[in-house]
């Protein structure tokens, strides 16, 4: 009978070690579900933050695209208004050289002109010399000194100096000219 003890005891170790380990694995299975809803819930807490992330990401990208829109727009705009200048320019330009025009055709007709010219420099009103002062923008005007005010230098010409009839204005400062 000592075999069949020993068979009975070793049995009954086997037994023992045998639910010991099952109990041993649903403890461990136990604590590995439970470190894993840890892990879940720590999850969620990062998912709201990660979703307010997303919203303030969004409403970034929301904010830019609404501040390129309006550069877009104001870079139309300035495209827009600089044309207009051009154009602008354009039409002034034509008119000037149309006014320069008028001018020159009225000094060739008014023989006053011609004879001011003449004994000025005696040069023909058709030299380069001979200019208007309508298109010189520099202070002074195209006149040699450069600090008289245009229009005081005998036959000079300015926009507005000629009236209807072909007679010049004249100077508030100078006295007026007897006409025979």
């Amino acid at each position: 009978m000592d075999t069949a003890l020993w068979i009975i005891i070793a049995v009954i170790v086997v037994i023992i070690l045998l639910v010991a380990l099952l109990f041993f694995l649903r403890k461990r299975r136990d604590l590995r579900r439970t470190k894993a809803q840890r892990i879940r819930e720590n999850a969620a807490g990062d998912m709201s933050e990660l979703r307010r992330r997303e919203a303030t990401a969004q409403e970034a990208q929301a904010h830019a695209r609404k501040v390129q829109a309006e550069a877009d727009a104001k870079a139309a705009e300035a495209r827009r208004l600089n044309e207009q200048a051009r154009a602008h320019e354009g039409h002034a330009a034509e008119k000037r050289d149309e006014v320069q025009s008028t001018l020159a055709h009225a000094d060739k007709l008014d023989p006053d002109v011609r004879a001011e010219a003449e004994r000025r420099d005696d040069r023909p009103l058709d030299t380069p010399g001979h200019k208007h002062e309508l298109g010189d923008s520099r202070p002074g005007g195209n006149q040699p000194g450069g600090n008289q005010p245009a229009g005081n230098q005998p036959g000079g010409n300015r926009l507005g100096e000629h009236l209807p009839g072909g007679n010049p204005t004249r100077n508030p400062q100078q006295p007026p000219r007897d006409v025979p």
